[in-house]
This record gives structure tokens, C-alpha cells and sequence, in this order.
């Protein structure tokens, strides 16, 4: 039967457990904030190829402008239709390409989320996706892969 003194150092280092566990929650937390954050400032643009037709979208899709130059004029109905479509259709691949990088710098290499957007992209689109003009932050240099998963099965 262990001593007192052995009892408390076990009870010490299970408590040391349950500590590391609660921040390593709140930094999961903290994880889901930022990406939160990050997502809610996605925004993407295109243009189509005459730049009659301008759209910009944002988070999921959602359609945040379409603009129209003076030579959107004189497209006919069913031209500047195809315009718009074409060019929202860009935009919106656009914004999924960007939400994909942010979800995919929070959860880290793991699951391949970005590349799996750009197959999908291809095969509807037919043609290579362009990957999203917008920078990602460096990456830590402190050795952590940046998942917000746990590489191991302790709870």
C-alpha cells in the first residue's frame, strides 16, 4: 500500500493533468474564436473577362456586390446573364477557396480540407482552381502543427 507521501504526489500529478487538459481546452476555444474571426472577413472578388461585371462574395457564398460598368450596356439580356453567372459562380469559388485555407490553417495538415475544395472546384469547373489570392499568417515556429485536434486519446 503506498505512503501518504506517494498518494499526494499521484493526486498532485493527476490534478497537473487536469490542468494541462483545461488549457489545453481554452486554447481550442481561443483556436475557434480566431478562426471565427478570420471567417467572418472572408471576401472575395471577380471580374468577368470584359470587367463589365464585377462580384464580390463573402462567407459561405453569401453575395456581398455586383457591379456593373457603363459597357455592361451593351451586352444583350442573355450576355450580361451569362456574365453575371459566370462571375459570381468565380467570386463564390473564390470565397470557399479562402474559408478552406483559414479552416485548414486552425485544424492543420491532418485533414486535407483546402486540397479537397480544389479537386471539387476542378471537376465541377473542369479546369485547376486558382489557389486564394489572399496571404496566410507564418506559421509558429514553436513546433506545433497547428491542429486544434489532440494527437492522442487522453481527455
Amino acid at each position: 500500500m503506498p505512503d501518504s507521501a506517494e498518494l499526494l504526489e499521484q493526486m498532485r500529478q493527476k490534478l497537473e493533468f487536469f490542468e494541462q487538459a483545461n488549457r489545453a481546452a481554452d486554447a481550442r476555444a481561443a483556436g475557434y474564436d480566431a478562426m471565427g474571426t478570420e471567417l467572418r472577413s472572408v471576401e472575395a472578388s471577380a471580374q468577368s473577362p470584359d470587367r463589365s461585371v464585377t462580384v464580390v462574395a463573402g462567407l459561405s457564398g453569401s453575395i456581398k456586390e455586383i457591379r456593373f460598368t457603363e459597357d455592361a450596356k451593351r451586352l444583350s439580356t442573355t450576355q450580361l446573364s451569362q456574365a453575371v453567372m459566370a462571375t459570381l459562380q468565380q467570386a463564390v469559388a473564390a470565397a470557399a477557396r479562402q474559408q478552406a485555407e483559414i479552416v485548414q490553417g486552425h485544424v492543420g495538415t491532418d485533414i486535407p480540407i483546402a486540397e479537397r475544395v480544389l479537386k471539387t472546384q476542378e471537376a465541377i469547373f473542369g479546369q485547376p482552381a486558382e489557389p486564394p489570392a489572399r496571404p496566410r499568417p507564418p506559421a509558429d515556429d514553436d513546433g506545433d502543427t497547428g491542429s486544434i485536434f489532440r494527437k492522442d486519446d487522453r481527455w
